[in-house]
């Protein structure tokens, strides 16, 4: 009898400590309700600070605190702005030929006359540049025709020639190549190409 009387005494208390933190969170959270009634709105409490607008109303929108970064930070690639001969020869990385029909690069030497409708010798550069470069196309030794090329924050120089935009229809037979020239001292020239 003595062990039964314990037993329900232990649950009587463990019931009573269990709902203690129970009893406690309601009366934390009626003690704020009751304290803060007059600055709650809508479920949300508000500090005790001049009122702002809230985020929708007439003609106001919210604001909000920034933290000054602590570190350097770029989101842009540097781009040089005013190269000089020696920089440009020294960021110069090679030139390549692009196929005429398809556009892309290419390792042969020697093309169709009747695929020859435009020539394009491309010079590549291992940073971005703002420059304004001129291209000669050399036929057999001789410059056949000049262009000039700029660049606006590019790595490529495409010194694109048209046959068509001279009246002739196709390039004839002879080896060609392109000088690329800046300020008028060579930077670069491809290899010779043959069309036949």
């Amino acid at each position: 009898m003595a062990d039964r009387i314990s037993h329900q005494m232990i649950k009587k208390i463990t019931a009573a400590l269990l709902t203690l933190p129970l009893v406690i969170s309601i009366a934390s959270c009626s003690a704020i309700d009751i304290l803060g009634s007059e600055e709650t709105h809508g479920g949300r409490i508000r500090s005790s600070e001049p009122s702002k607008p809230e985020h929708g109303s007439r003609g106001t929108e919210p604001t909000y605190e920034t933290m000054e970064p602590t570190g350097t930070y770029t989101s842009e690639t540097y781009v040089m702005t005013d190269p000089d001969f020696d920089y440009i020869s020294s960021v110069y990385i090679y030139s390549i030929w692009y196929d005429p029909t398809e556009d892309n690069p290419v390792y042969y030497q020697v093309f169709d006359t009747e695929d020859m409708f435009a020539m394009k010798g491309v010079f590549y550069f291992s940073v971005p540049l703002n420059a304004t470069f001129e291209a000669r196309l050399y036929k057999d030794g001789e410059v056949l025709l000049t262009r000039e090329v700029v660049l606006k924050d590019n790595v490529t120089a495409e010194a694109d020639f048209s046959a068509g935009m001279e009246g002739w229809g196709t390039f004839a037979p002879g080896d060609y190549y392109v000088e690329l020239l800046f300020e008028g001292r060579r930077v670069a020239v491809t290899n010779s190409i043959g069309v036949v």
